[in-house]
């Protein structure tokens, strides 16, 4: 959702992070990879390395998408399932969830101090 958000209306959007992120970068005419050229936001992503709906061709195709239209982004990886940041749930992950608020705050503080 955020980054269809940041795509569709780029004038309201200096930051857009998406945890947990699924499908992407897909073949369908709502993908939100193709959105990537009205992107004016800073993007984070940070997809599980067990996530069957955000496999590794997909985090690639997202990033080179967001590459080739300038946007000021990041895709990472964490060593964790998907889901990892909810404390009650099974594949909670403490170490990766502590990671997320880090880079969550990280990208705010980028574009949202002054």
């Amino acid at each position: 959702m955020a980054l269809t958000a940041a795509g569709t209306f780029p004038d309201r959007f200096v930051a857009a992070a998406s945890y947990h992120g699924a499908r992407l970068a897909t073949d369908l005419p709502n993908s939100p990879h193709l959105l990537a050229p009205k992107m004016k936001a800073k993007v984070y992503v940070g997809g599980a390395i067990e996530d069957a709906s955000f496999p590794d061709d997909m985090k690639a195709r997202l990033d080179e998408a967001l590459t080739q239209a300038g946007v000021d982004h990041k895709v990472e990886t964490f060593q964790a399932k998907h889901g990892w940041v909810f404390r009650d749930t099974p594949v909670y992950d403490e170490a990766a969830a502590e990671r997320h608020w880090e880079t969550l705050l990280a990208l705010f503080d980028s574009k949202l101090k002054s």
